[in-house]
């Protein structure tokens, strides 16, 4: 039988394996029932909820899925004037530039 987790893919995963295997890991650590504030899981005895694992498959479903949609309306942009004023004069060469070309080498018969 399949888990309830397997079952119901959301749209918005865009790596579906590393969604099923961050939830299969996040089901397997859940709270203990009779300690709400320790992982259930026995490789975490005694380790607090959410535990390490719990945490990096929370971390890995949010990897998984494409966030939302923008909100709708009007963005606010910087006018170009000002964002190339605000960065003028920070890249000057650190050693004074040579007036004298390249001479070009001979080339090989």
């Amino acid at each position: 039988m399949t888990p309830p987790h397997r079952r119901a893919i959301p749209r918005t995963v865009t790596d579906v394996l590393l969604w099923l295997l961050a939830t299969d890991v996040a089901a397997a650590h859940l709270p203990d029932h009779d300690r709400p504030g320790r992982c259930a899981n026995l490789r975490c005895t005694g380790e607090a909820y959410p535990c390490p694992p719990a945490r990096d498959a929370h971390r890995a479903r949010q990897t998984a899925t494409r966030p939302g949609l923008p909100a709708r309306g009007q963005a606010r942009v910087t006018a170009p004037a000002t964002t190339a004023t605000r960065f003028a004069g920070w890249f000057r060469p650190t050693r004074p530039q040579s007036t004298r070309r390249a001479v070009p080498s001979p080339r090989a018969a």
